[in-house]
């Protein structure tokens, strides 16, 4: 008997067939896993320093430069390249599809030591990672105001920050950019004098 003269026999098995297939695809899309970006790890590892109030030629001589140097001889390594901001660094290693990120994020940390004492001193730590799709920020915010900047910047760290990052699923906030507040203490050399007689 072919599909046909069993389709025209006994139409009510079809329909209960048809129905059961229907019943299981519809069971099977609501089991079914999907995301919009699948999760790989393409091999290459980021650097981030931040250099507060530095212009980008500063960031690019002080800081860029002096890492691009220490992480050029790693191994493995297809292309090193930087990219300079106003207060903020950020190093790209693009490694070698045979290379093991792990082992590779290693070594540029090691590298990074050794050299850490040659950044200028209002640099922070250089912070190394490794490059996943799932980690890139979901929202970026510009600011701006009729403030003094110094005045800005302490307002978004002190009110601001903290009120976001009290958001449920608000993973981290970077502030990049804006003018910290700095206290220079100048001795004359006069007060220097009777100050060391004192003593």
């Amino acid at each position: 008997m072919t599909i046909t003269e069993l389709s025209i026999k006994r139409p009510s098995l079809i329909i209960i067939i048809f129905a059961a297939l229907m019943v299981l695809g519809l069971f099977s899309y609501s089991k079914l896993k999907y995301e919009l970006i699948p999760k790989f790890s393409p091999p290459i590892l980021t650097i981030t320093t931040m250099y507060p109030g530095a212009s980008p030629q500063e960031v690019e001589t002080g800081v860029s430069k002096v890492i691009e140097d220490a992480v050029a001889g790693m191994d493995k390594v297809s292309e090193v390249r930087s990219s300079s901001l106003e207060g903020v660094s950020f190093v790209i290693i693009e490694l070698l599809q045979s290379a093991k990120t792990d082992i590779s994020l290693q070594d540029a940390q090691r590298k990074i030591n050794e050299v850490v004492t040659k950044l200028p001193t209002g640099s922070k730590a250089p912070v190394v990672s490794k490059f996943a799709l799932d980690e890139i920020p979901i929202l970026r915010m510009g600011l701006s105001a009729d403030m003094d900047t110094r005045e800005l910047y302490q307002f978004v760290k002190d009110k601001i920050q903290p009120q976001l990052s009290r958001v449920p699923g608000v993973g981290q906030i970077v502030l990049i950019g804006g003018e910290q507040r700095e206290i220079k203490v100048y001795l004359l050399c006069t007060d220097l004098q009777s100050l060391l007689i004192h003593f």
